[in-house]
């Protein structure tokens, strides 16, 4: 499947683990009573309720987009103020379980130094560290997710906002692949798949099964 030296682009957060959520990991680490914890309730009920509830009806318009980007804005200022360590994210890396099959993948990949690029919505930092405890590195492997910049131990910024719906954009304007080049798609949400028309392949994550996807309805 990839030996023609395509691109695989996949999500991470319940495509390459079973479980939890790389973004939202560190409320269960800090506690339902932290401040972590509750601030992002104050922010799903004023901004993350809408927008879901937007995306529930196909309403995926660039206000929408906005939204959504304010939304993940607000969630990222949250990890600032709190000053979540790195320590933290280290912890939630460790609750998050890997998909076994997507291990042998990657596994496959870095002994044929093929390209993969990981497009998550969450926190690149938590992404690096269960790669980092899984051993999993090679030149031909990116993350492309949103970022938590430290300075003497405590975060002080962030990257660019990255969200469900905006992923695609984000990644084919930093990997720019050529329009030869092979994208395989691999995701467990439809926004996660046939981010282009032609040349591509896509395989859904449904459960335990990966089911190819040709087309939507």
């Amino acid at each position: 499947m990839l030996r023609n030296r395509g691109i695989l682009v996949t999500d991470f957060d319940g495509t390459m683990t079973l479980s939890g959520s790389s973004l939202h990991g560190a409320v269960y680490v800090l506690g339902k009573t932290s401040g972590l914890a509750m601030g992002k309730d104050r922010v799903f009920q004023t901004l993350g309720k809408d927008v879901l509830s937007q995306a529930e009806k196909g309403k995926e318009t660039e206000t929408f987009k906005k939204m959504a980007e304010d939304w993940w804005r607000e969630q990222m200022d949250l990890y600032v103020r709190e000053e979540i360590g790195e320590e933290i994210l280290r912890k939630t890396a460790q609750l998050l379980p890997p998909r076994m099959e997507i291990l042998e993948i990657l596994k496959f990949c870095a002994e044929e130094n093929l390209p993969v690029w990981i497009v998550s919505a969450g926190l690149g930092n938590v992404i690096r560290f269960w790669l980092e405890a899984g051993e999993i590195s090679w030149k031909g492997l990116r993350v492309l997710a949103n970022e938590l910049y430290y300075a003497e131990k405590v975060p002080k910024a962030y990257g660019e906002i990255i969200t469900p719906w905006n992923k695609k954009d984000k990644f084919f304007e930093t990997a720019d692949p050529a329009e030869d080049q092979k994208l395989i798609f691999l995701g467990d949400k439809r926004e996660d798949l046939r981010w282009r028309k032609s040349n591509e392949d896509s395989y859904l994550i449904r459960g335990e099964e990966v089911v190819k996807i040709k087309e939507f309805p």
